[in-house]
């Protein structure tokens, strides 16, 4: 295994081979009685099918390549495997990596991998794939979404071919947290060319057919490590719209819908047919006001518009009773250690004020692009300008084709409607609102911002750090370009011929222990 690991780094100049002392800070985490190798579930049968419907918002251009922008979720997930993983309440545990430790400072992290990984062509898994996998996520000529969140990665060292050193440039005492990105995902040495069509990872299902605008089909593979699927095959077909999805479900020609609107759960009440899971989340929706257009390159227009809403009525209208938790603009949802709650009152005479003093005393009109590529999107936008009516803000509501929606809608109109899945603080802040970041919405350029992310990253003291992510949501309300009304408590359907689907976000989901009766 070594042998092989060092004739493979010899191929790219990042991978260093050199062995280092570090000053452990952080206790190992153990395999938390994960199986490995497949034990006796390797003797079982894999049968039946699952069918996962899926949007057709890229329009086509969907990529297996996990670092893309347009990467193909949620098969993505299904074909290969992070380094760490995450449980039901998103904390980081064990997966490819078995365990971790940090030096004194968080600045060197070494991660032990599990042995006797194969890929899906029959290849081993080391640590010359992770040096790969990590240098294509951080390279600055790549721009992925991913460098965002692991941007402060230097570099990586292959200690040997199971163990792996993580340098920073600077401290981060959540580098687990980030690994867990559901994008950060393992894939082979050199296989930038063949990745995006026929990807072969490590995951529970290796590709058969990748057919983005139509049908793409996954089969079991029969050597997953954490031991062989219980179903045979997964087919992912492409659904125009979030409307024609319910109803596939309730003609039979789906098994699994991921999510649908809080309001539509009554369609599956059925349990002869349906089981449906209520999941409290971090999922969003927002409204974004790219900068770059005036006027919302004024912090006054840009607060006016967040303040005009009574969030609570609108969640309740836009998801029903009971279906989210307000926000107050932030990102990070309410189980998160580093949330802030704030207060975000509706305030019409503090908007109408801010609009006045940036030069708009008799109101504002606004254009906002939506579509029904997901529940929840035309309904926010209504619920949004009726609300704003009484500030003097004037919405006019334009609706764009489901089809290619993410590619010519989203960061591409001026005010445009958003939906992010849950992602912990660090990964979320630095993604969604760093200057830099390639999914930076609303191309807001805020230094002290991008300060505040430094230095709560580099805080070692739990408390401390904690403080400095709230002031940092504090300041997203009082200078953001995003509204964001809600986290929703997600409702998740399904057949009720489909059995072991936990009740967790679709990040935590283990696709090896769903099957079909």
């Amino acid at each position: 295994m070594l042998n092989k690991t060092v004739l493979r780094l010899t191929k790219r100049q990042p991978a260093r081979l050199r062995r280092r002392n570090l000053g452990v800070a952080i206790v190992a985490l153990t395999a938390f009685g994960l199986v490995s190798c497949g034990g006796s579930a390797s003797t079982s049968t894999s049968a039946g099918v699952l069918r996962v419907a899926n949007d057709a918002g890229f329009g086509g251009s969907e990529t297996m390549d996990p670092y893309d922008g347009n990467r193909f979720w949620p098969a993505i997930n299904m074909v290969f495997d992070r380094l760490i993983g995450v449980d039901k309440d998103f904390s980081p545990i064990p997966e490819l990596a078995e365990s971790w430790v940090a030096n004194d400072a968080m600045t060197e992290w070494t991660l032990k991998l599990r042995s006797g990984v194969k890929f899906h062509d029959g290849s081993d898994f080391d640590s010359a794939d992770v040096v790969y996998s990590i240098d294509r996520m951080i390279d600055p000529t790549f721009d992925s979404p991913v460098r965002a969140v692991l941007g402060i990665i230097d570099y990586v060292d292959a200690v040997d071919a199971s163990t792996v050193t993580i340098v920073l440039s600077t401290a981060e005492a959540d580098l687990p947290v980030l690994l867990a990105d559901y994008r950060a995902l393992m894939t082979p040495v050199d296989s930038l060319d063949t990745i995006g069509k026929a990807p072969v990872g490590t995951g529970p299902f290796s590709m058969q057919t990748f057919d983005p605008e139509g049908t793409t089909v996954l089969a079991a593979n029969p050597n997953y490590f954490l031991g062989k699927p219980k179903l045979a095959r997964i087919e992912i077909p492409a659904i125009a719209d979030a409307q024609a999805a319910t109803q596939a479900l309730l003609g039979g020609q789906v098994d699994m819908l991921l999510a649908v609107g809080a309001k539509n759960e009554s369609l599956f009440s059925d349990t002869s047919k349906f089981t449906t899971q209520r999941i409290v989340s971090g999922d969003w929706n927002g409204i974004d006001f790219q900068v770059n257009h005036k006027p919302f390159d004024d912090q006054r227009v840009r607060k006016a518009l967040r303040i005009a809403v009574d969030r609570q009525q609108l969640t309740d209208v836009v998801l029903g009773k009971d279906g989210g938790v307000v926000a107050c603009d932030t990102p990070v949802w309410s189980g998160d250690p580093y949330r802030w709650d704030g207060d975000c009152a509706q305030d019409i005479e503090g908007a109408k004020k801010l609009l006045a003093d940036a030069g708009f005393p008799d109101g504002i009109d606004i254009e906002i692009f939506t579509s029904d590529v997901e529940d929840n999107f035309v309904d926010l936008v209504q619920a949004y300008q009726e609300q704003v009516k009484a500030a003097g803000i004037r919405v006019k509501i334009t609706m764009a084709d489901a089809s290619g929606y993410w590619d010519n809608v989203w960061m591409k109109e001026p005010v445009f409607v958003t939906s992010w899945g849950q992602r912990p603080a660090p990964q979320v802040l630095n993604e969604v609102f760093r200057s830099t970041a390639a999914w930076n919405e609303t191309g807001l350029i805020d230094t002290e911002l991008d300060g505040l992310l430094d230095s709560a990253r580099s805080t070692l003291d739990n408390d401390g750090r904690a403080k400095k992510y709230q002031a940092i949501q504090q300041r997203l309300f009082d200078n953001s370009a995003t509204f964001i009304p809600y986290h929703k408590t997600l409702v998740r359907a399904m057949s009720a011929k489909v059995k072991g689907v936990a009740p967790i976000v679709i990040d935590a989901v283990r696709w090896e222990q769903i099957q079909v009766d």
